[in-house]
């Protein structure tokens, strides 16, 4: 009985220490990334997105900063005429349910990257396109607003614009 006592105290000190250690790690928040840190840039893909009708982009995000910063693992995106009038806004794609993430964590000049995919010709009866002049990042500590490639945009009629939004994920080497 003395030596299983033993053993429970041990057992029981060790779980003690490494919830300590996992509890530490717990209070090591990082912080949201602020505007100033992160530049935003858009890559064609070499057409990947390009069909009959259909284009897109991905939308390049850099963390410029010497430390780590977070962001939301599916920022909200909006793309803005001259006058800041929103004309299309994202639409998250559809995840798969387990890869759901609330933020993405970017280390300093790492690079990633979510999808923009859109209708880009008139094949709507009566419907509408634009031609967005700037896009608007929002983050929990201000927007990044950053030029938008000459593209156009189209959609149904009478309804606010939308554009397939994709999660952040990390730009292949």
């Amino acid at each position: 009985m003395i030596k299983s006592a033993g053993i429970s105290v041990s057992l029981l000190t060790m779980c003690l220490l490494v919830g300590d250690v996992h509890a530490a790690q717990a209070y090591r928040v990082v912080k949201s990334c602020k505007p100033a840190d992160l530049s935003v840039h858009f890559d064609n893909g070499q057409g990947e997105f390009d069909g009959m009708s259909h284009s897109g982009a991905w939308v390049v995000l850099s963390n410029h900063s010497a430390t780590r910063c977070a962001v939301p693992a599916l920022p909200v995106v909006r793309l803005e005429d001259t006058q800041a009038h929103v004309l299309a806004t994202g639409k998250p794609a559809q995840p798969a349910p387990n890869q759901q993430p609330d933020q993405t964590i970017l280390k300093p000049h790492a690079q990633w990257r979510a999808s923009m995919y859109w209708v880009s010709g008139n094949v709507y009866d009566g419907g509408q396109c634009v031609s967005p002049n700037r896009v608007v990042l929002k983050f929990p500590l201000g927007d990044v607003h950053v030029n938008f490639p000459a593209r156009t945009l189209c959609g149904p009629a009478q309804t606010p614009l939308t554009f397939e939004q994709g999660q952040l994920q990390p730009v292949p080497r």
